[in-house]
């Protein structure tokens, strides 16, 4: 854990009087390296948006605000680092006004939005207008993914040195029918990233024609088609590839939405051997099986699909190894009408952003895993792959005062109704939990208490890798 004293640190007393624009008094500070018993019950002190200070006793007096987190856990801010905003041009779905509010109002603090919108964000003028337009709406901090296509590879030293936060290729395509670069331009472009990670969309797109074609060509309704139209050797012989790709080029390389057991043993030994390969997974894969097809039905359409049981099992036992760095969401929302289409039309994607921390505080509290594991793959973990940290991810002195305040105890149950994004199509609907954030803040200010927005539009700052990039990223053999 960080040396969390600060100045006018006195053990075993009041700290002296140094005045604080916010004290988080009594909570217990949860390390995302250790156990339960690394975990400090401590006073946190706040000042200029830094966490200035971690005692175990600060007077009440030396902080303009105090905020009593007694019986509170106090989390590095939660980070959700693959989000699709929807933000520009299909904005009717989503956007980072709607999307940042529902991520804040769900502990989060920080999120990572896709590139496949309208334009899609594959050249610095669209990363820069985004950026713009999402630094006037956002409740939260963000960083933007750029993409990585067949046309644009002389923009990628641009697209670093505008700020991307990594790259996305979309090996299988998805909502905006992105294809991917051919292999020899994809080639190229890893050799240009330079620092940068790139993230893959792992599904082979022949794969996935050659079974959707027999799917469709079987009679009736079964929604358990969509799970064997994209098979788990889909997964896999893209997960593969992409390895390899790594492995030729030297980039560093993150599997997004893991999904099968397959994949996770093909990343699990990239990682033996050493190479720079990263992986998250999703509340999706942990929660649903397969015997959730008939009572769902398209609400849980995404892709890669909801697996089976051994699969799910299989997702709990990576987080349990570290082999799965990180839990994000792939938060994706559509229309109600649009979720309810026919099983072939209906589009992938589901809302998670807002269901992701009680989803998981309930896992804790469950015994899935401890709330310092929730805190290094929520936090910490996403911080580390996308060159956040420790600004983001941390509780040291001097870093941004990021936290998510949870209370273990507080029992609720999920209410798409009650969803802050523009579409409640979540198919969480009625499943109860127990955990949830209490409050989120962002820079030292709160974005949310119990629920409730307390944030402003337009706080949210754009956030990129610390570590300075070369002029000119690598060039291609």
């Amino acid at each position: 854990m960080p040396d969390y004293k600060g100045s006018g640190a006195n053990a075993g007393g009041y700290m002296s009087a140094v005045q604080y624009d916010l004290v988080l008094k009594g909570g217990t500070l949860v390390d995302p390296l250790g156990t339960a018993r690394s975990n400090v019950r401590a006073d946190l002190g706040i000042r200029d948006g830094k966490l200035a200070a971690v005692s175990d006793g600060i007077d009440p007096s030396c902080g303009g605000d105090v905020y009593d987190a007694a019986g509170l856990f106090i989390l590095p801010g939660l980070i959700d680092a693959h989000v699709h905003f929807r933000d520009p041009g299909l904005t009717y779905k989503e956007d980072f006004g709607s999307g940042s509010a529902a991520a804040a109002c769900g502990g989060i603090t920080t999120v990572a939005d896709m590139p496949n919108t309208l334009p899609p964000t594959a050249g610095t003028i669209e990363l820069r207008e985004k950026a713009r337009a999402a630094g006037e709406r956002s409740y939260t901090d963000f960083g933007l993914f750029a993409l990585l296509t067949q046309d644009n590879l002389e923009e990628t030293g641009g697209l670093i040195r505008e700020g991307a936060l990594g790259f996305k290729v979309f090996l299988g395509t998805s909502v905006g029918n992105i294809a991917a670069p051919p292999l020899g331009t994809l080639y190229g472009q890893m050799r240009r990233a330079g620092r940068r990670r790139i993230a893959f969309h792992a599904e082979d797109n022949e794969l996935n024609e050659y079974f959707t074609r027999l799917c469709r060509g079987i009679p009736g309704n079964d929604p358990t088609l969509l799970a064997r139209a994209r098979p788990d050797i889909s997964e896999a012989e893209a997960v593969a590839r992409a390895i390899r790709l790594a492995e030729y080029t030297g980039a560093a390389i993150h599997i997004c939405h893991v999904s099968a057991r397959r994949s996770l043993a093909l990343i699990r030994e990239a990682k033996r051997r050493g190479l720079p390969v990263s992986a998250e997974t999703c509340p999706q894969y942990l929660f649903l099986d397969s015997g959730d097809y008939p009572r769902l039905g398209t609400r849980m359409k995404v892709n890669p699909p909801v697996r089976g049981a051994e699969d799910r099992e299989a997702l709990w036992q990576g987080i349990a190894e570290g082999i799965i760095d990180m839990i994000a969401t792939d938060h994706a929302p559509h229309t109600a009408e649009e979720k309810d289409r026919p099983l072939w039309e209906a589009p992938p994607g589901i809302a998670g952003v807002e269901t992701s921390a009680p989803l998981m505080l309930t896992a804790v509290n469950r015994g899935r895993l401890s709330l310092n594991d929730y805190a290094r793959i929520a936090s910490l973990g996403p911080a580390r792959v996308w060159g956040l940290y420790p600004q983001k991810g941390s509780a040291g002195i001097n870093t941004d005062a990021d936290f998510t305040i949870v209370d273990m105890n507080r029992t609720g149950v999920i209410r798409n109704a009650g969803l802050h994004s523009k579409h409640q199509t979540s198919p969480y609907d009625g499943f109860e939990t127990t955990g949830a954030p209490v409050a989120a803040l962002l820079r030292g200010c709160f974005i949310m208490k119990d629920g409730v927005l307390t944030g402003n539009a337009g706080f949210g700052r754009f956030v990129y890798p610390a570590q300075p990039e070369p002029a000119d990223p690598v060039a291609a053999d």
